[in-house]
């Protein structure tokens, strides 16, 4: 676990005993934790760089929406869903120390994965051929809209 300073000067108290608290990097992400630690055991979710009780976008599963685990250095740099044990076997690629943006297939719930075709990077189902589903690539996501277009 490595700590941090907090974010340009601003403190932030714990919710509990109401001391400084430190951001902190976990193993399922940034966290700030109670700088009176092990004395108190606060921790609140890093959004957007200060302290909450809500859980960051980015480091929800993006199949069932548990929290993504940072895998062991020696097995690689990726990230996968908390509940692996439980039957969720998605992985998302490691960017920077954050899980990159990842997205489900809205027709069949399988991951979407950017792929280059001969009219360009497009997203297409994971789950492919079972489900054909694609969507134009939109500033580095799918393009989802009420009306897909057929892909030529």
């Amino acid at each position: 676990m490595v700590e941090s300073e907090s974010n340009e000067g601003s403190t932030f108290n714990c919710p509990e005993c109401g001391a400084p608290l430190r951001k902190r990097e976990g193993k399922m992400g940034p966290f700030w934790g109670c700088s009176e630690f092990p004395k108190c055991r606060a921790t609140l979710n890093d959004t957007h760089g200060k302290p909450s009780r809500d859980v960051d976008e980015l480091y929800r599963c993006p199949l069932c929406t548990r929290r993504l685990i940072r895998a062991a250095p020696e097995k690689g740099y990726y990230w996968f869903c908390s509940g692996y044990s439980k039957g969720c076997k998605a992985t998302v690629s490691d960017n920077n120390g954050q899980p990159e943006a990842s997205f489900k297939c809205p027709n069949c719930g399988s991951m979407l994965a950017k792929r280059a075709g001969k009219n360009g990077e497009f997203w297409g189902c994971s789950g492919y051929p079972d489900c054909k589903a694609t969507f134009n690539d939109l500033n580095g996501g799918p393009a989802f809209d009420f009306l897909p277009t057929k892909r030529t």
